[in-house]
């Protein structure tokens, strides 16, 4: 469903503020780029400050943990964000950027004023509002068969370096993968566990010489060989008892029983250390109630925090 025609642009090809990047598509350049949001922020899309990133719309906890920590930490850092606004992976991503308060551009299926998929409403109009969405179909057009491996070559030529977050094989993003290093574009993944379906193609990206991508620090360092100390932020300082439950919860103690037996402290004492490091922002739990560590960095310095 179309919410409005109204604020739709276009970038014809060969036109000032058409993205030259795309250009390197050759005949397959898209003609012309229509979009909503703000048109400033595709027009002054700076090439060697721009990270491509994808990923399954079947994601796990963590590859959705990670995703919308690069697309947050990254949009932090000055960098333009680009994503293709699907379930999963690519909406935590946009979700991050936004949050940072960094650009971010959606490449859509359809056209630029159609919501898909309809469940993300909502972000498409935060990206709306504080980003961009673009596409190589007219407004009003409802995406078809084909039309999300033809869209993926754009964000493969927007991007300096497209990233995959989780991927199967075979999937779209993989194919994004693919074109990106076809147009000589850097290729970085996510390392995921090997038994895990979903990161069957990350890691094989890996194996055939993707960039290794644990965090947006290795991302800066690639790109713009920035000297960041560290990208992640730093949460709260944490007393000793509590950095070691966080540090349990890294090593796969994901419950207050196994936190228990890794710490030696009693399973009451783990479950309240539990909730008080989710309470900070330390980790996050799933629908089962098993515990995974976030992007939050603990400070190297850690003072006693007060009751």
């Amino acid at each position: 469903m179309s919410p409005t025609n109204a604020g739709v642009w276009c970038l014809e090809r060969g036109t000032e503020g058409y993205p030259p990047a795309l250009l390197e598509l050759g005949d397959d350049a898209p003609e012309r780029l229509n979009g909503c949001g703000s048109e400033r922020l595709v027009r002054e899309l700076a090439f060697d400050e721009t990270v491509t990133i994808v990923g399954s719309r079947h994601p796990s906890s963590y590859g959705l943990e990670v995703a919308e920590g690069l697309g947050n930490l990254l949009a932090a850092a000055g960098l333009t964000v680009v994503s293709g606004m699907a379930l999963g992976i690519d909406a935590a991503v946009h979700r991050g950027a936004l949050a940072a308060g960094g650009p971010t551009v959606a490449v859509l299926g359809g056209g630029p004023d159609v919501v898909y998929p309809r469940s993300e409403r909502r972000l498409y109009e935060r990206l709306v509002a504080s980003g961009a969405v673009v596409s190589e179909v007219p407004a009003g057009t409802r995406p078809g068969p084909g039309c999300f491996p033809r869209r993926n070559r754009i964000m493969a030529a927007l991007g300096k370096m497209t990233i995959v977050v989780e991927a199967a094989q075979p999937s779209g993003s993989l194919i994004t993968a693919e074109q990106a290093q076809g147009l000589q574009r850097e290729v970085g993944a996510v390392p995921g566990r090997v038994t895990t379906r979903v990161a069957a193609g990350t890691n094989a990206l890996l194996a055939d010489g993707a960039a290794f991508i644990r965090d947006a620090q290795d991302v800066l360092d690639r790109l713009l060989g920035v000297g960041i100390s560290d990208a992640r932020r730093a949460g709260p300082s944490l007393d000793p008892d509590l950095a070691r439950v966080a540090d349990a919860v890294e090593g796969d103690a994901t419950s207050p029983d196994a936190v228990a037996l890794a710490t030696g402290m009693g399973p009451g004492d783990a479950a309240v250390a539990l909730a008080r490091l989710e309470l900070l922002g330390y980790l996050r739990a799933d629908a089962g109630g098993r515990y995974a560590r976030t992007t939050l960095r603990i400070p190297e310095a850690a003072t006693t925090l007060t009751p």
